[in-house]
């Protein structure tokens, strides 16, 4: 019974997060519980049978992993991520609160008479962690139930690389660096370790004492060494983690002069730093160009889709979309989960420094004038929204930031069934008879390119 309900757990999730295309009924989701049952027991099924995809975001491409979505592997490693995530009490990064800590973090920095501020991350993470790795160092022994723990052993040995775009990538990645959290702490502790976080592979240090570099990648690939590359686990396919040497970087107080300026960045964020003619610390925030550039990838293919197209509110609403923040529940098993999406929402922090000298010149000038620019750069005429200051005013990235322009798709509290109905009329998409409303946002969100 307690595999049955299993699986049907991860059926509907599955389900629940599939395209309205590919949704199936309470009928369907029978049929595919007892198929993936009766594989599991017979042995039917074969983890490294996945399709390689290659997804482009922006100028960037990314290769994936995935398996066809209701075949038996899918549901199966789904199944294996519910376990492990119980087992281990998983907790997934929250890069909001992650960031949020650092700005405070970085305030106290300026009044700092030392600091070294260490920014690193893996190379190719996810593609570099060897499944039956962690299998046999972390899981095995954790795992009471023999039936669940061979199942996830042929699992790690099928897949070979925790790849990104399974349903377990995240966690077998999470489930070994959290080790490593664990030890880097004690290894930087005296060195006067303030502040240290990870984000899947972004990491960032912050030490209340001078340190030099050559310590520093000493220790980092020390413990990298200790956790990913213990000799004496036997797996026919190692570990390849390392540091990402060319984004390596290392900000200390001796370093800083009033001539030049040095920057590291996090999740996105850029931090500027220098001294002034009293030699305190300024420290500026923005965006990264790497994400400047994602973004206007984005309002590229926007432009190109209404050059196909040739439909004016679609293009409207999609820039709307783009240029607020974008607030709507999903489900998770049987809870509510709050998602926000959004560059607004990516970077919100920074609002706070609108019309302040914190905020670097070259992000003031991108959020500002970034939505206008795409046209200009694609030799396209401004549509007529954008044109004047009151009909421009809901579509700037600068302003909408400034006071948190939300587009709230959660009925009861932003707008409710019959307004979200006329919002999808608009670009096309019918109510429908019995039509739900979490099925509307998501066909709203995915017309308006901004994703589910």
């Amino acid at each position: 019974m307690r595999l049955m309900n299993e699986i049907k757990r991860s059926v509907k999730h599955l389900n629940a997060n599939a395209p309205v295309s590919a949704k199936i009924d309470e009928a369907q989701v029978e049929v595919y519980v007892n198929k993936t049952i009766i594989d599991l027991e017979s042995g039917n099924f074969d983890f490294s049978t996945y399709d390689s995809i290659v997804l482009k975001q922006g100028s960037k491409k990314r290769s994936v992993k995935r398996y066809k979505l209701f075949s038996t592997e899918n549901i199966l490693c789904q199944y294996i991520k519910q376990i492990l995530d119980r087992r281990f009490k998983v907790k997934y990064p929250n890069r909001n609160k992650a960031v949020h800590t650092l700005f405070d973090f970085l305030k106290a920095v300026k009044q700092m008479s030392e600091f070294t501020i260490i920014k690193f991350d893996f190379e190719d993470y996810f593609n570099s962690v060897s499944s039956d790795y962690v299998f046999q160092k972390y899981i095995r022994e954790q795992m009471n139930v023999r039936y669940e723990a061979k199942l996830i052993s042929v699992f790690a040995n099928q897949t070979i690389y925790s790849y990104a775009g399974l349903n377990t990538s995240n966690l077998f990645s999470e489930i070994i660096a959290v080790k490593f959290d664990e030890l880097i702490r004690q290894k930087f502790s005296q060195y006067g370790l303030l502040f240290f976080e990870r984000y899947v592979d972004d990491s960032i240090i912050i030490l209340n004492q001078h340190l030099e570099q050559v310590v520093c990648e000493r220790i980092l690939n020390d413990a990298i060494h200790e956790v990913y590359y213990n000799k004496n686990i036997s797996t026919a396919v190692p570990c390849k983690t390392k540091l990402n040497i060319s984004k390596f970087k290392m900000i200390t107080k001796r370093s800083l002069t009033t001539t030049a300026t040095l920057s590291v960045d996090f999740l996105g964020y850029e931090f500027f730093f220098n001294l002034d003619v009293r030699d305190k610390v300024n420290i500026q925030y923005g965006i990264t160009t790497e994400k400047r550039d994602k973004y206007n990838g984005r309002i590229d293919e926007i432009i190109a889709d209404y050059k196909q197209n040739n439909d004016m509110e679609l293009l409207r609403h999609k820039i709307s979309a783009f240029s607020s923040r974008i607030v709507y529940l999903t489900k998770k098993y049987n809870n509510n989960v709050w998602k926000a999406k959004g560059i607004i929402n990516n970077y919100n922090e920074l609002r706070f420094l609108i019309d302040t000298p914190l905020l670097h010149h070259d992000t003031e000038i991108f959020l500002k004038d970034m939505i206008e620019d795409a046209f200009f750069r694609n030799t396209m005429p401004l549509p007529y929204f954008l044109i004047g200051a009151k009909k421009q005013r809901g579509y700037n990235l600068l302003k909408n930031m400034e006071v948190n322009k939300s587009l709230i798709l959660v009925e009861h509290i932003g707008y409710d069934k019959a307004g979200l109905e006329k919002l999808c009329a608009k670009i096309g998409i019918p109510a429908g008879t019995g039509k739900r409303y979490g099925n509307m946002v998501r066909e709203y969100l995915m017309k308006t390119k901004v994703g589910y």
